[in-house]
């Protein structure tokens, strides 16, 4: 029982890693990052990759500057004999500076524009986070998630440097090789604890103890080497990497030494301090090293097989010590001073030092060397000590030194497989859901209550058909009224989602249809503010209304509103009937301002993991957001403290109905509307080459020196990576109005001034998309938290107290 509880606290423990055994921000891993030479070769010039695949290292002893080209083929770097510069008007400039490309990107950045070189270094040698050459994403590449126990080549990559009129090309790819078995390792680390705790019971107990935690100390330290040693950098940096960004090492290895030396010399207490050493440095160890035992590289300048025994020796030494320090104590712990009655039968010659004879002599340790009356007395001490009075019965040395044993084999056990069920990294995703068939289509259902609204992550495949009606309130209606309104409503779409009848005249329409996964999501338009008793200084600032953009021709009629439902549902008569429900129920508080209508592939009609299609042909939404992701909650949902409380959890609405001029678009060849979106049309692949989840390499370059995806393509323009990492949730629909046809463009984010607003002001700047299509309704809408038990939609904003 003891093992097994602490077996379990241990694996409960937090498992984020502290990056002090990381290297550029990358620890262990199953990626690997291979480069070729640079072609052709030039002497003085060299291009590799450091620091397991998270940096490229450009060195130039040349008397000629290289430039290294950004990912728009602009200008980044210089490297020659003056230093390192580097172009401020280069997206890259910032997105190379860390290994996520989370360094905002000035809105001044623009690769079009004439360099702004700024200096960086006086050596001939730069180190940059090139985003090409390693996986960026939270989540496994499809064919990896499906099958994580075989080799995969994840993506081809190829760098270009201009150099003297030429180009040098350095090609390489991004493969992914699974690790090997952790057993191994395990087992060291078991064995090496044992060693430890049994070292307690012999003749040598303190000498023991004192050698595993010097040992200890001498594996950490050649671990860090290992670390060091890899790390490409200054000096400071390289000591950095050594001594561990946490600076442990500084506290903990002169403390274990000084313990050590104490402890050989018979200081019994200080088994605690080993105790306590041992115990950080295991679990720092465990934390942060583990992984490497199952995956297969890691920033190490040791071969991998040594690294992961010095990982399993310094957590078992330290799992080791852990135990021993209090065993070593409780053997070895100095005795207490006689008490009278005690002193009455021993007799009163004596002393202290007959006492710790004959201490020594039971503990099996040499004894000091007394003489006459002294030695006598010391044999009568040893006699009594010999034959102690009757005890309890209690669990024995062996007992409790296998129960801790056992428990440190558990904490060990228990702490990596706890690390290794926490990484998303490298941890395979659930298998895809098989087609639903038909006939359980109608029967499924989404709960109504909970943290956030239904119909935004939820469910994960958008249903198949959508209305979207906006409403203005009356003139007349007050508080009162909308919060009557809101109660009405959230009444009404818990039933309608669960299948229930509403009780209306109109229910016959869905008998026997069930719930068809209906939800309903309800918002606040910014004209509501000032409205209905609501301030408007209380609107919050992610709800500021969207600005115009270039290019535009918005329909008034069809933009904005006070209120907007959001209804959708595998069936049409299902959302017809809650959508026709809901706006009667409206009827005495609120107008319909407009409404849309969208289709898309129907429930049970193919696979409903796969990407679904727009009317130009084009598979629409690959790289969305998706709810496994770290960052998808700041993404999609507001997470701002400063936020309105009924904000908190809830999400923006961004509605634009883009027609499509879809008879220019059918007269444009195959290849050229590829161009144009920077994807091929028959599985969604990028231009750079892959499938449709490989990352777009946005350096790569066709045959002729040309961009393979060109500058001006959709996907170029509105990757996260040159939008300052602004990322939607978009789940659009598609649409048609008499002859005309496109898009409803439903975008969910955080805050639109850092989603939509950025990517649109580049996209209508720049996109190739322009001339096939027109925005002709905006709105923007704050969809608030979920609905809690016995609440109901947007009460914090329209509580009893509101004035």
């Amino acid at each position: 029982m003891t093992a097994a509880l602490i077996g379990a606290v241990v694996a409960l423990l937090p498992a984020g890693a502290s990056w002090a055994h990381e290297v550029g921000g990358v620890g262990a891993t199953n990626f690997t990052t291979t480069l070729s030479a640079l072609s052709p070769p030039t002497p003085g010039v060299s291009l590799a990759v450091v620091e397991n695949g998270s940096r490229l290292e450009l060195r130039n002893s040349t008397p000629t500057e290289v430039v290294v080209r950004g990912y728009s083929d602009e200008p980044y770097a210089r490297v020659g004999p003056d230093g390192v510069w580097l172009n401020d008007s280069s997206p890259a400039t910032y997105l190379n500076a860390d290994r996520f490309a989370s360094t905002q990107v000035p809105a001044d950045a623009d690769p079009a524009a004439p360099p702004r070189w700024r200096k960086v270094s006086d050596e001939p040698v730069h180190r940059w986070h090139d985003h090409r050459i390693h996986w960026m994403l939270t989540t496994l590449p499809v064919a990896v998630g499906a099958d994580p126990g075989a080799a995969h080549r994840v993506s081809d990559w190829r760098v270009d440097l201009s150099y003297d009129g030429r180009v040098l090309t350095a090609a390489g790819s991004l493969d992914w090789a699974p690790g090997p078995s952790p057993t191994p390792w395990y087992l060291l680390a078991a064995v090496a604890a044992a060693a430890v705790v049994g070292s307690v019971f012999t003749r040598r107990a303190h000498a023991a103890v004192a050698a595993a935690i010097g040992t200890l100390i001498a594996v950490d330290v050649i671990h860090a080497g290992g670390i060091a040693a890899i790390t490409a950098g200054t000096v400071p940096e390289r000591l950095g990497a050594f001594i561990g960004s946490d600076m442990t090492a500084l506290l903990l290895w002169p403390f274990g030494i000084l313990a050590a030396v104490l402890i050989a010399r018979r200081a019994t207490f200080l088994g605690f301090v080993a105790m306590g050493v041992g115990g950080l440095l295991a679990s720092t160890m465990a934390l942060d090293d583990a992984p490497v035992w199952w995956r297969s590289t890691a920033p190490s300048a040791l071969p991998a097989d040594a690294n992961r025994a010095t990982v399993a020796l310094v957590v078992g030494l330290g799992a080791g010590l852990l135990i021993a320090g209090p065993l070593l104590w409780r053997r070895f712990k100095p005795p207490t001073a006689p008490t009278p009655a005690a002193t009455d039968t021993l007799g009163p010659e004596v002393s202290p030092d007959e006492v710790a004879a004959a201490a020594a002599a039971e503990a099996g340790q040499p004894e000091p060397v007394l003489l006459g009356a002294r030695a006598a007395a010391a044999s009568t001490v040893a006699t009594e000590v010999a034959e102690p009075a009757p005890e309890p019965a209690v669990v024995g040395r062996r007992g409790f030194a296998g129960t801790l044993a056992a428990g440190g084999f558990g904490a060990i056990l228990g702490a990596a497989g706890g690390i290794a069920a926490s990484d998303p990294a490298d941890t395979p995703p659930p298998p895809a859901t098989q087609a639903t068939p038909l006939t359980d289509v109608g029967a499924a259902a989404v709960a109504f209550r909970g943290e956030h609204q239904a119909g935004i992550a939820t469910p994960a495949r958008p249903q198949s058909r959508l209305r979207i009606v906006a409403f203005d309130l009356h003139p007349r209606t007050d508080h009162a009224g909308l919060r009557a309104l809101l109660k009405t409503w959230t009444n009404a779409m818990e039933q309608l989602s669960q299948g229930r009848a509403l009780g209306g005249p109109d229910d016959h329409i869905v008998t026997g249809s069930g719930p068809s996964s209906l939800t309903v999501t309800a918002g606040f338009g910014p004209s509501l503010y000032g409205k209905a008793g609501i301030p408007a200084a209380l609107r919050p600032a992610q709800l500021t209304p969207l600005p115009a953009f270039a290019g535009e021709h918005l329909d008034p009629a069809r933009s904005d509103g006070d209120l907007c439902l959001l209804v959708a549902a595998d069936d049409a008569l299902v959302v017809f009937h809650a959508a026709r429900a809901l706006t009667r129920l409206a009827a005495p508080h609120a107008t319909v301002r407009w409404q849309l209508d969208g289709f898309n592939t129907s429930a049970g009609v193919g696979d409903p993991a796969a990407t679904g299609r727009n009317l130009m042909g084009q598979i629409d939404g690959t790289n969305n957001p998706k709810p496994g992701d770290e960052d998808f909650t700041s993404k999609v949902f507001v997470t701002d403290p400063a936020a309105p409380v009924w904000l908190r959890g809830g999400s923006l609405l961004v509605v634009r109905r883009i027609r499509m001029l879809l008879d220019d678009w059918d007269r444009l060849p195959q290849q050229a509307q590829e161009r144009v979106v920077g994807r091929r049309k028959d599985d969604g692949g990028p231009l750079s080459g892959g499938g449709e989840h490989t990352p777009a390499n946005f350096g790569a370059t066709t045959g002729d020196g040309g961009l393979a995806i060109p500058a001006d393509a959709h996907i170029r323009l509105a990757t996260p990576a040159f939008n300052n990492g602004a990322a939607m949730l978009r789940r659009g629909y598609s649409y048609t109005d008499g002859d005309d046809a496109g898009l409803i463009f439903l975008a969910w984010q955080a805050d639109p001034a850092r989603g939509f607003v950025p990517v649109q002001r580049r996209l209508v700047a720049a996109d190739a998309l322009n001339r096939f299509i027109r925005h002709e309704t905006s709105a923007l809408f704050a969809m608030p938290h979920g609905v809690a038990s016995g609440g109901y939609l947007g009460d914090d904003l329209l509580g009893e107290d509101k004035a």
